[in-house]
């Protein structure tokens, strides 16, 4: 496999420049350049190349030599395709319509996606959504190799390679059955928690977040039962099995099954988590920019600020 050649378009606009101009002088004038770096510059290009691409007469400037011309020709087809590459890259970051590949944290699909896609359809109709749903750990390398645009998470563990852009914090609360004991209560603390069963969302993340509210409150851990999604969750709270803690708030107490749930406020101090959107530090197109804002808005709807 032959190397890459060592030529610059720099180099390919100095030809261009000379060879229209007929004058190296003129030439440097036309790319606010100095004579001597164009005739660097030239020189440099006929080394990389291995031909004589201008003839250099003592009192009439330059002109092209055979080769020389078929070069210009190449180079003009060159720096044309890497024009429309920037044009088509600025087109990209100023243009609503296409594709965005959006990761989501399984558990706050149904809060976000449907709304967003609601949002879209009114507002740019023409910026389609691919959507991925995952573990926090996927969704992180999937957007690190460039497989998602952004992914919405929670700040937990984020590496450091991508940029995180925070939307609302979100604080737990419990649900219980409104005849349990703690039914009834507006507030409850972890310490009076951790003599129940906790009914607990069985993801690694969410599993451990619950737990380490009572680690960090110096409250015992309680009795667990895991479930494997928050419809299951809320409906053994609803049938009398333990409390949850839960992060995102739901429409309605109903469970699946016509059950209900009652919400209630813990009174212990505890770190909310950051709600927010990962991407790759790089440009951002006005699509994903106008993602990030919907669901900007939608997450300060949804979480009002709290001291």
């Amino acid at each position: 496999m032959s190397s890459r050649p060592d030529v610059t378009l720099a180099q390919l606009e100095a030809l261009i420049a000379a060879g229209d101009a007929g004058s190296v002088s003129t030439a440097a004038a036309m790319l606010h350049t100095s004579q001597s770096n164009l005739s660097i510059s030239l020189g440099n290009l006929e080394r990389r190349l291995g031909v004589e691409l201008l003839v250099r007469h003592r009192s009439k400037g330059v002109s092209l030599t055979a080769i020389g011309r078929k070069i210009s020709i190449r180079a003009r087809d060159i720096l044309e395709a890497v024009h429309g590459l920037q044009d088509a890259a600025r087109g990209e970051l100023d243009e609503l319509e296409g594709e965005v590949r959006i990761g989501c944290y399984l558990p706050l699909t149904p809060f976000y996606i449907p709304r967003l896609m609601a949002d879209l359809r009114e507002g740019s109709p023409h910026t389609r959504l691919a959507i991925t749903e995952g573990s926090q750990d996927v969704l992180q390398r999937a957007v690190l190799d460039g497989e998602l645009d952004l992914a919405l998470v929670y700040d937990q563990s984020l590496p450091d390679q991508l940029d995180f852009h925070h939307l609302a914090y979100v604080w737990p609360y419990v649900i219980a059955a409104p005849a349990s004991e703690i039914g009834a209560s507006e507030q409850v603390s972890l310490l009076e928690l951790s003599a129940y069963t906790m009914v607990n969302y069985e993801t690694a993340f969410t599993a451990a977040r619950s737990l380490d509210l009572f680690r960090s409150a110096g409250a015992p851990l309680p009795a667990e039962v895991r479930a494997t999604s928050l419809d299951s969750v809320r409906a053994l709270v609803a049938a009398g099995v333990g409390f949850s803690i839960l992060n995102q708030r739901w429409g309605t107490d109903l469970t699946a099954d016509g059950a209900r749930v009652v919400s209630i406020e813990l009174s212990d101090q505890v770190t909310p988590l950051g709600l927010g959107v990962l991407t790759r530090p790089s440009t951002r197109s006005a699509k994903v920019s106008t993602v990030i804002s919907l669901l900007g808005a939608h997450a300060k709807e949804r979480h009002s600020a709290r001291e």
